[in-house]
């Protein structure tokens, strides 16, 4: 879940300091959210002592021009967070204003090690390290991480719209794609023929579409929902607001709305699933919480909610194993079977370790493929596809490969469904350059539907 996007290359240090939790670029909408935890007084909704609470004291240390304390707070959180590319990057630049060279440059190697890049000819933190031989070697490792890498194939290209796409779900029984539009508030359906045509009526309850689930045996599109600037009619009463809609899949009709409970919290939902017995997951990315909605229910249930988590994102379902993103925190596994044992599902929340020279932040939408999920991360730079490799026992993550990597029109990502076994995506969701603050909708763009192969 996004709204927008920034730059297309990361800025300097000062900036990265103050914009959000992975590190330049990423979504403004992860940013909003990310400055909002940064916001909250220091405990409220994250574990005491978490990485945000360190980065907040290197912030502090940074802003007195306290550099040796900044690079102790920041390598404190990346020891909380060691696949964090901001956090290397700050820690090399903080490394280097403190006159250690030569563990700014082993902190740059192990950034590249993650396959990403950063600007770090352009930050003048990093100044000092400039002339130096080492410094253009790392240079040249990035340039190669921003090359291209596999190959992802356009299924479709729809010009001219001025929404953003963020919802992709396929219906294989007649190869219709839906999508969700968080500006226009609604539902596309693209026929088998292209014909893209409002799959949903015009209606006022009715917030920013995000994602979608298909549930076929009970002729149900099921659409989460969420009240952000970035939709059109947005007014400061709706904010925080969020739900789930239920649509017959036949005719689009909508059956019902289910607000998120009133908690005195704001609310986002940002992705959902349905499971074979027709149960919902939900993501709430502020509060954060995993709700459920069972088949008979009139209201969504708690699911999950821990300290570990603070901008909740895709989820898939591999084994009763509900893997869940966090955009912030890396990856969560949640046991669904915990409550034939006795446990919550709170207490059955594990995080996982990412694996070397991998990074498991500023992933979005999942989806579950063979040996293991496909991921949109769309947090790092370049974005890019990747399958995530899982252990038999589902206990660890033994390998992240990259699938597609700044190849054509592979930018401004949002989510992903599956689509005659491969993984298919949105890219141009129209997120990028649009503020709502100074417009009021996006710019006409071509929204690309897009697949990349498995291995």
């Amino acid at each position: 879940m996004r709204a927008g996007k920034m730059p297309a290359l990361p800025v300097p240090t000062a900036f990265l300091l103050h914009a959000g939790a992975t590190f330049a670029p990423f979504a403004p909408m992860q940013r909003a959210l990310s400055l909002l935890l940064f916001a909250l007084p220091a405990g409220v909704g994250i574990a005491a002592q978490s990485h945000l609470d360190f980065r907040r004291d290197a912030l502090a240390a940074y802003d007195r021009k306290d550099y040796p304390a900044a690079r102790d707070a920041f390598a404190a959180a990346l020891k909380l967070r060691p696949d964090s590319p901001r956090y290397l990057h700050s820690l090399a630049a903080m490394s280097a204003m403190s006159g250690d060279k030569a563990a700014a440059f082993r902190l740059l190697e192990q950034l590249a090690d993650l396959g990403v890049a950063t600007a770090i000819e352009r930050d003048p933190n990093l100044a000092s390290l400039q002339a130096e031989p080492e410094f253009l070697r790392i240079l040249r490792r990035f340039a190669e991480n921003r090359s291209a890498q596999g190959e992802a194939e356009v299924v479709a290209e729809m010009p001219g719209r001025t929404g953003i796409i963020e919802g992709i779900a396929f219906r294989p029984r007649t190869a219709d794609i839906f999508l969700g539009d968080v500006h226009l508030r609604g539902i596309w359906r693209r026929d088998r023929t292209g014909q893209i045509t409002r799959f949903s009526a015009e209606d006022e309850e009715l917030l920013g579409i995000f994602g979608l689930a298909i549930d076929e045996a009970r002729n149900t599109l099921w659409a989460a929902m969420s009240a952000l600037p970035e939709m059109s009619d947005f007014a400061a009463d709706l904010k925080g607001q969020a739900g789930l809609a239920e649509f017959n899949l036949s005719t689009g009709d909508l059956r019902r709305v289910i607000p998120v409970p009133s908690d005195g919290r704001d609310h986002v939902l940002a992705d959902l699933l349905v499971a074979e017995n027709g149960i919902v997951y939900a993501t709430d990315s502020l509060a954060p919480v995993i709700w459920q909605l069972s088949p008979g229910d009139e209201e969504m249930v708690k699911l999950a909610e821990s300290k570990q988590f603070m901008s909740l994102q895709g989820l898939v379902i591999v084994q009763r194993m509900l893997i869940v993103s966090d955009y912030n925190n890396g990856l969560f596994a949640v046991d669904l079977k915990a409550g034939e044992h006795g446990r919550s599902a709170d207490e059955a929340i594990r995080a996982f370790t990412p694996p070397p020279n991998a990074t498991l932040l500023g992933i979005d939408g999942l989806v579950a493929v063979p040996g293991g999920i496909a991921a949109v991360q769309n947090g790092v730079t370049p974005q890019r596809i990747i399958r995530i490799v899982l252990s038999p026992d589902l206990q660890s993550i033994t390998a992240v490969e990259v699938l597609a990597s700044a190849v054509t029109h592979l930018e401004d990502l949002s989510l992903v469904t599956l689509m005659n076994d491969r993984p298919t995506f949105i890219a141009g969701a129209g997120w990028e350059g649009f503020d709502p603050a100074k417009s009021a909708r996006p710019a006409a763009h071509a929204v690309r539907i897009m697949q990349v192969a498995l291995p």
